[in-house]
């Protein structure tokens, strides 16, 4: 078993308008950070994640994602190769696999 403190996290940028606090682990067949929205996210066009599919879990806020509203308590899944944008003011955990790598992840109109 490996824990990763809340001490421990990397937070960093992740595009426009949001940020990420990652729990980076020993383990790269699975990942899990904290993501908070501020506003739209990439502010312009959508990301694509090449390789990375991902379950996220609402836990404050309202937003949508892809233009489907979401709240706290709500699930949604992001598929590899599915282009996705946020927006609103919410905060979601989401897990992945595998473990995120920000090289294959892209902004596209």
């Amino acid at each position: 078993m490996e824990i990763v403190k809340y001490i421990n996290r990397t937070t960093h940028p992740a595009h426009e308008n949001a940020s990420v606090d990652e729990y980076i682990m020993q383990n790269k067949d699975i990942d899990v950070c904290v993501v908070t929205v501020s506003g739209r996210a990439p502010a312009r066009g959508r990301m694509v994640n090449r390789t990375y599919t991902c379950v996220c879990y609402c836990i404050d806020g309202l937003g949508t994602v892809c233009g489907q509203s979401v709240a706290k308590g709500d699930a949604f899944n992001i598929v590899a190769g599915e282009p996705y944008w946020f927006e609103g003011d919410f905060k979601f955990i989401m897990c992945g696999t595998p473990a995120f790598n920000p090289a294959q992840n892209r902004v596209v109109e």
